[in-house]
């Protein structure tokens, strides 16, 4: 039996929509915690693509040690399906 687990990116794209900047998020923003950062709801599995604004940049950028406050770049929360 296969088992899919989710890994979390947070992407960056310039103004063109090209993808300049990939970091994955380390385990310990889990998916409660990142629900919490985005106001999302319990039932959501945030699986789609949420825009990265300064309150969440600020949060995240320590765990993974880059500034995601760049005015080149908007960057978003996404989630990739691994087996």
């Amino acid at each position: 039996m296969n088992l899919t687990t989710v890994s979390r990116w947070l992407r960056g794209f310039d103004a063109s929509g090209e993808l300049k900047a990939e970091y994955r998020l380390p385990d310990v923003w889990t998916l409660e915690r990142l629900r919490e950062l985005f106001n999302a709801v319990d039932e959501d599995p945030m699986f789609e693509s949420f825009p990265v604004g300064p309150l969440q940049a600020k949060e995240l950028a320590g765990d993974i040690e880059k500034d995601l406050t760049s005015s080149e770049l908007e960057f978003f929360l996404e989630a990739d399906a691994e087996e």
